[in-house]
């Protein structure tokens, strides 16, 4: 169950630690009130005296004595992001300071907020909807300008505005459904018939193009998976040192180096990845290093991309998983390493590796990581098209609500060309609705909510 928000909430809404400034947010019916009684403007401001937006210099004392030098903003309601009271406190950053604001303000009734909460409030009051919503937390995660254009576009209400229009669409049909239960001697449907096929299938074509849209948000937001694979001692590590630009996996000639996955993030050309050194896969009698191994196996399981490397100095080009992963349906650029040792025009490539994209490096040399990173991007924009669109889902929610809602269209397809009655089209219509509300969070169940909200920082 969602709570009652009636109450006053204070939250820092800042990051903790040491900083120039720390703010502690509080939004409710008292929420001014609560500030009035510990904050002092230089000029004898009575708080209720305050401009509206504005900030105040002041300040904070409790129980008498002065505590720190602030400035102080009120947001009233509704012209606020929570369309509550909502007063700001800007005070210095120091952690022991901002708890001690913190909790004069509790103590005179407010109650800490809940992770998320006040984006929760503001959605719950229609300040924004659910997809403006995860976007507000994704901006703050944003780990490229890509993931930041597509979070924009979220947050400006572009996918809202798209997921209303298809509802229109529905709505339409719907409305022409439910006249005909109304007025059977009109036959409403039979007359209508090739106008609702036609807003059919725009909403199908609009349906499938978000759900295609769908895995490239997904990989914007949360980072393609890029995984190092091989035999040990081929470079990998070095590769992935490269790529990164800062030595942060060990690089040694012994192999068995790497005995564990090391996952790092970047950015290749704007697009978030995540880079996942692996053990070298080999046949081996040490514990350790087949821990590694089989963690190297769960890593390539779930990539997006596989960059198996190999040595030209001592190629194979032999991949030892087929009878534990199933690779069939995972990408992979070979990367071909260390040609500064040897002559590569002299290596020959078996048959079986003709068909995947290639690349001669040495990772000692930076312009042919450079040509390895430049490689990497063309073939995730290639395979992708246009990154991103002004409308996209993002998550995977969104996604399995307009696969929901995509079903529910063919069986009413299927209701409206076998005409077994109206009343079926409309459940069928009514139920779609209802998938299509999940998304912006107008039919959303209370437990998902709570859920989305909890993975917010407390002051958000």
């Amino acid at each position: 169950m969602i709570p009652d928000f009636n109450d006053t909430i204070a939250g820092i809404a800042t990051a903790p630690g040491e900083a120039g400034i720390s703010i502690i947010r509080i939004s409710g019916e008292k929420a001014i009130s609560i500030a009035g009684q510990i904050f002092k403007s230089k000029r004898h401001h009575s708080i209720s005296d305050i401009k509206d937006r504005t900030l105040t210099y002041g300040w904070i004392e409790i129980d008498n004595t002065s505590v720190d030098e602030v400035l102080l903003c009120i947001m009233k309601k509704p012209h606020s992001f929570t369309v509550e009271d909502v007063v700001e406190v800007h005070c210095h950053g120091g952690s022991f300071i901002t708890n001690r604001i913190l909790n004069a303000v509790l103590n005179r009734g407010a109650r800490l907020a809940n992770a998320g909460e006040f984006t929760q409030r503001a959605f719950l009051n229609g300040r924004i909807d659910l997809t403006q919503a995860e976007a507000t937390n994704d901006m703050i995660k944003a780990q490229s300008d890509l993931n930041l254009n597509m979070v924009v576009n979220q947050l400006k209400g572009k996918l809202y505005e798209k997921i209303s229009t298809i509802k229109e669409e529905v709505s339409w049909i719907l409305s022409l459904v439910n006249a005909g239960i109304d007025f059977p001697e009109e036959d409403t449907v039979f007359s209508n018939i090739n106008q609702i096929r036609d807003r059919i299938r725009t909403i199908e074509h609009e349906l499938k193009r978000l759900i295609h849209s769908a895995d490239t948000g997904i990989k914007i937001r949360e980072g393609y998976k890029i995984v190092l694979a091989g035999k040990p001692n081929v470079g990998k590590s070095k590769i992935l040192n490269g790529l990164l630009e800062e030595s942060r996996s060990i690089v040694n000639q012994a192999p068995g180096t790497t005995r564990d996955t090391i996952e790092e993030s970047c950015s290749i050309h704007g697009i978030p990845a995540s880079l996942i050194d692996t053990a070298g896969i080999h046949e081996t009698g040490d514990e350790v290093e087949r821990e590694g191994i089989e963690r190297a196996f769960v890593a390539i399981k779930k990539a997006d991309l596989i960059l198996w490397v190999i040595d030209l100095a001592n190629p194979s080009f032999t991949i030892e998983l087929a009878d534990i992963v199933d690779i069939s349906n995972i990408p992979i650029l070979l990367v071909l390493n260390k040609r500064d040792l040897v002559n590569s025009s002299s290596i020959t490539i078996p048959d079986q590796w003709q068909n995947n994209d290639q690349i001669v490096i040495s990772a000692l040399k930076e312009e042919d990581i450079d040509h390895l990173r430049k490689k990497i991007f063309d073939f995730i924009s290639g395979r992708k098209g246009r990154l991103v669109e002004e409308t996209m889902l993002t998550n995977i929610r969104q996604k399995l609500s307009a696969q929901n809602a995509l079903e529910t269209l063919y069986k009413a397809k299927e209701s409206l060309e076998s005409g077994i009655g109206e009343e079926l089209l409309a459940i069928d219509l009514t139920q779609m609705l209802s998938a299509l509300g999940e998304i912006v969070g107008e039919t959303t169940p209370d437990d998902m909510l709570n859920k989305i909200f909890e993975e917010f920082c407390i002051g958000k």
